[in-house]
């Protein structure tokens, strides 16, 4: 009876330290004329107990550190367990000596294809393939917690970025679809996202992440116009990336995530001189150009 106590303890523990996101998972079916919907709510659980049972980190995290993650799964088309769909990835992190959540990743991945039968159980191994619906989920968790990492201590998400690289690459081995540099127009896609996420070539996004969160918006609650000061120094920062790769997909995904806050920071609080900075967000983003233009 005290062994069976003792792993049960260990059980619950190892359970514990495993919990690295705080996940909500939302499958949306409405434009499928389904009667029977036990499958998609099957595959929502089977979700959330995928992300929360596996230790994706060895980090011991307390609630209010865990990073809050949502999930939303659009479903497009299905048929004998096999699957269309539409996911979009939300992650936030606290912001220091505040309750405010940042927005640290912002993602559609659209027309995905997998297979999922009522009951089954979402399988992963990092040095084997299992299916797309587990890499896919396993891949952007990996480079969500290496961003988060990274917005903490510098440069600390890499082992995180390379761990989907391998997702990656194990699944193009297996003929997986919608994992090569082609997918998607060959631009915005998984492969051009990891690939800039682990390469030097990119740095200033990952300089920007680190400053941006640390010596930027960690500010906010002791000094706002050094902190002002800073991000609009960090954001300047990025014009080479800019000038090297036009249409890169970690700008889109900077500012499809910030364009919302970088526009509340700089339009609240004590005024500083925007002009300059007004230019470099036209040059970085022109697409939430009437953003930058209200300051």
């Amino acid at each position: 009876m005290r062994r069976f106590s003792f792993l049960l303890i260990c059980l619950v523990f190892q359970f514990s330290i495993s919990q690295q996101f705080s996940s909500n998972v939302i499958v949306n079916s409405e434009s499928l004329n389904q009667t029977n919907n036990s499958v998609f709510k099957n595959l929502k659980q089977s979700i959330i107990f995928f992300v929360d049972k596996n230790q994706w980190s060895n980090d011991n995290l307390k609630d209010y550190e865990k990073i809050k993650l949502n999930i939303l799964i659009t479903i497009n088309n299905y048929e004998d367990g096999l699957f269309n769909a539409d996911f979009e990835f939300q992650a936030f992190r606290p912001v220091l000596n505040s309750t405010y959540l940042t927005t640290i990743f912002k993602y559609v991945d659209k027309n995905i294809q997998f297979r999922f039968n009522e009951f089954d159980q979402i399988l992963f191994s990092e040095n084997q393939f299992q299916s797309n619906l587990s890499s896919l989920v396993a891949f952007y968790l990996n480079i969500i917690i290496g961003i988060d990492k990274n917005s903490y201590v510098y440069n600390s998400g890499e082992v995180y970025f390379n761990k989907s690289k391998n997702i990656l690459n194990l699944a193009n081995q297996n003929n997986s679809s919608g994992w090569s540099s082609s997918s998607s127009g060959g631009v915005l896609n998984k492969f051009w996202l990891i690939d800039n996420l682990s390469s030097t070539s990119f740095n200033e996004f990952k300089d920007f992440i680190y400053n941006y969160h640390s010596n930027g918006l960690d500010l906010m609650h002791s000094n706002q116009i050094e902190a002002k000061n800073n991000i609009m120094t960090y954001l300047s920062y990025l014009k080479p990336l800019k000038r090297r790769n036009p249409n890169s997909i970690l700008l889109k995904i900077l500012f499809d995530a910030k364009s919302d806050e970088i526009n509340e920071i700089f339009l609240g609080g004590p005024e500083i001189n925007t002009e300059e900075l007004v230019n470099d967000l036209n040059y970085l983003s022109p697409f939430f150009s009437n953003k930058w233009n209200s300051f």
